[in-house]
């Protein structure tokens, strides 16, 4: 086990875990996107930015909690003011090309970028010029529909179809701004877990 501390508690890990498995055990809640427990770690989204104290070797960074592993006699810390920036500097990132059109969101209400978005921004964005428009009604299979545009390629659904489902039916194609979730030429999402990437989006 390692004694750890976080925000000021105290805490014992088991070797091998994770930041965000540290932060979990003591019931702190750290934002995230991309990070599922059930899933690998592909820490694109860079919400869960903490600050660690003590660690080997020494680091005046933001590290990513959900890829972090705790070391001995560490000192995270989840709600500085450095830290709320940087997720504050990620989200503006995330919504440079994004349609913030809540309102008439059929997710509004039980989004995490919204939730988000109020808890750390909430500011006009900065951006000058036109946000990159990308497909809004993009068909994927018989039973899931996506709006690219809205997408903010946490990839949790591609790392579901292929580990969880076995199938690799998804897959993140373009580069930069033009990225976008899709499937691969002539090959439908017609998993019978098709239907769990709907649900497991953010």
């Amino acid at each position: 086990m390692l004694e750890i501390e976080i925000d000021g508690n105290k805490l014992e890990v088991a070797e091998g875990s994770t930041i965000m498995d540290a932060v979990h055990k003591l019931g702190i809640y750290v934002p995230h996107f991309c990070y599922h427990e059930k899933l690998s770690i592909a820490a694109n989204c860079r919400m869960c930015l903490v600050e660690v104290e003590g660690a080997k070797p020494p680091t005046n960074k933001l590290v990513a909690g959900c890829q972090q592993p705790v070391n001995d006699g560490i000192h995270i810390i989840t709600q500085s003011v450095r830290v709320r920036d940087a997720r504050r500097a990620v989200l503006e990132f995330i919504l440079v090309n994004h349609p913030v059109d809540c309102s008439i969101c059929d997710q509004a209400g039980e989004c995490k970028l919204e939730d988000y978005y109020m808890m750390y921004d909430h500011k006009p964005s900065r951006l000058e010029g036109e946000k990159v428009l990308k497909n809004k009604r993009k068909v994927l299979g018989p039973q899931v529909v996506i709006d690219q545009e809205r997408c903010i390629l946490c990839t949790r659904c591609v790392r579901f179809m292929a580990e969880v489902a076995g199938e690799r039916q998804l897959g993140v194609f373009g580069r930069g701004s033009h990225e976008v979730v899709d499937i691969f030429p002539n090959r439908p999402l017609d998993s019978n877990y098709a239907g769990n990437v709907v649900d497991i989006c953010p």
